[in-house]
């Protein structure tokens, strides 16, 4: 603030008359202190941002794809097989303890959407035993990731669930979800693929946070899903007749599975993907384990 004096005549003309302009140390202290306050309040501002628990940023759960566009994965499976002890002829056992690497390529293209189902069509090639092998299928999925394959048999159309890991079958629970948060851990049964077959156990879906990941085919802000297996267990459900020969075969298995999804924020394109399998195989005839591991990546992308 200013200060005036006044001034009156005097009788010494040469005094000059003054006004005060000087600016209280005070004042200036407290300018100082609330401009370093406002800092400090931005400082914790953005550090609270940064430093917010992820479990409260929400993931939507929603499949946004283009009539016109393709996905080119490539993928490579590795498995060993390790036969413990049978009563097979050892000719029916090959090599004893086989490996395998199977390298294939697969192409999603988007033909059609609806307004409620895109209709995909998988064409997946390999070389196997050194020929070439080439499979075609159209996939019918909803918004919200809900699948289901389409077989033409003459002039009958079947459609059957998508049986894979992140098939409709095994997240059938997740699907009826709009979103969830980032830190979300859901647990749902593993079905059983067949009435034959007697499933226990069940699989864990864990969301992890954003992320950006570089791939051949660019770059994606991403998000993890972790899918872990627990107690899993399947034997199968013998007939009522005792002649029948899979009461005498007494068939079960375990298995341990831990699979990775990095899926595309906002589309749930996925963009890369890896699993780690593990079995033990069972029955009267013969004992075995295997273990599979397997990498799928989007290597192109083809946008309309």
């Amino acid at each position: 603030m200013f200060v005036k004096t006044c001034s009156v005549p005097s009788d010494n003309p040469s005094a000059p008359v003054q006004s005060s302009t000087t600016i209280s140390p005070k004042r200036k202290f407290g300018k100082k202190f609330y401009i370093a306050f406002a800092a400090v309040i931005v400082a914790v501002i953005i550090v609270a941002a940064l430093f917010v628990p992820q479990g409260s940023a929400v993931i939507p759960l929603e499949v946004n794809y283009a009539v016109g566009e393709k996905m080119v994965y490539d993928t490579v499976m590795i498995g060993t097989f390790q036969v413990d002890n049978s009563t097979l002829p050892s000719g029916m056992m090959g090599l004893g303890t086989p490996s395998m690497t199977l390298n294939s390529q697969e192409t999603i293209e988007v033909i059609d959407f609806d307004g409620e189902y895109y209709t995909l069509n998988h064409t997946t090639t390999m070389t196997i035993i050194g020929k070439p092998f080439s499979i075609s299928m159209l996939e019918r999925m909803n918004k919200t990731g809900y699948s289901t394959y389409m077989f033409n048999f003459g002039n009958t159309s079947l459609e059957l669930p998508n049986t894979s890991v992140t098939g409709n079958n095994y997240l059938s629970q997740l699907l009826n979800k709009p979103e969830v948060k980032i830190g979300d851990t859901i647990t749902v049964p593993f079905p059983s693929p067949s009435p034959l077959i007697a499933v226990t156990g069940d699989l864990t879906i864990t969301f992890g946070g954003l992320e950006d990941l570089s791939v051949p085919a660019g770059n994606y802000k991403v998000f993890r899903i972790d899918i872990k297996s627990n107690n899993l267990k399947m034997s199968l459900n013998t007939p009522t007749s005792n002649s029948s020969i899979y009461t005498s075969m007494n068939i079960s298995m375990n298995a341990e599975m831990n699979y990775q999804i990095y899926m595309e924020y906002g589309t749930l394109r996925q963009i890369k993907s890896t699993m780690q399998n593990a079995m033990s195989y069972h029955s009267s005839m013969m004992n075995y384990t295997m273990n599979l591991s397997n990498e799928m990546t989007l290597v192109q992308h083809i946008k309309p």
